[in-house]
């Protein structure tokens, strides 16, 4: 028997924030991922890597960009990419104009843009005078 439900467990660990009037924004906070130790001990424990990398997320990135795709492919919804300072707004009012249906999905959007991530450097060991892999937080483009 199971001694907790889902939002029990995940209560002190994930907080979950969703917005939408005419689309929905899905942002999760995942504390323990916040810190290049928790990112580290992602890889190490959850993943079963030897060494953490970040080499080791494009598996996962790609993995969820293709299921993205599958799921558009399978449902017959265009995918759109956005350009630099388009209205999504203006472009989902004119969408809205021919969709029939009373619910589903009308597009999925796709939009460059900053994230906060982390990073791989070398640093050297004060000590040893030996290289050692950090993580540190950087910003990078990426699609959202």
């Amino acid at each position: 028997m199971v001694d907790q439900t889902v939002a029990e467990l995940l209560k002190d660990h994930v907080t979950l924030d969703i917005e939408g009037i005419d689309r929905l924004y899905l942002n999760l906070y995942q504390p323990r991922l916040q810190t290049g130790g928790g990112v580290a001990t992602f890889f190490k424990v959850h993943r079963g890597a030897k060494v953490a990398s970040t080499v080791l997320m494009a598996p996962i990135s790609h993995a969820f960009v293709k299921a993205i795709h599958d799921f558009a492919k399978w449902e017959g919804v265009e995918i759109v990419a956005f350009a630099k300072g388009q209205r999504k707004d203006d472009l989902t009012r004119e969408r809205l104009k021919g969709f029939a249906q009373r619910e589903g999905v009308l597009y999925i959007g796709t939009a460059q843009e900053r994230f906060a991530s982390f990073r791989m450097i070398k640093k050297i060991s004060v000590h040893t005078g030996q290289p050692y892999p950090w993580f540190t937080r950087g910003t990078v483009m990426c699609n959202h």
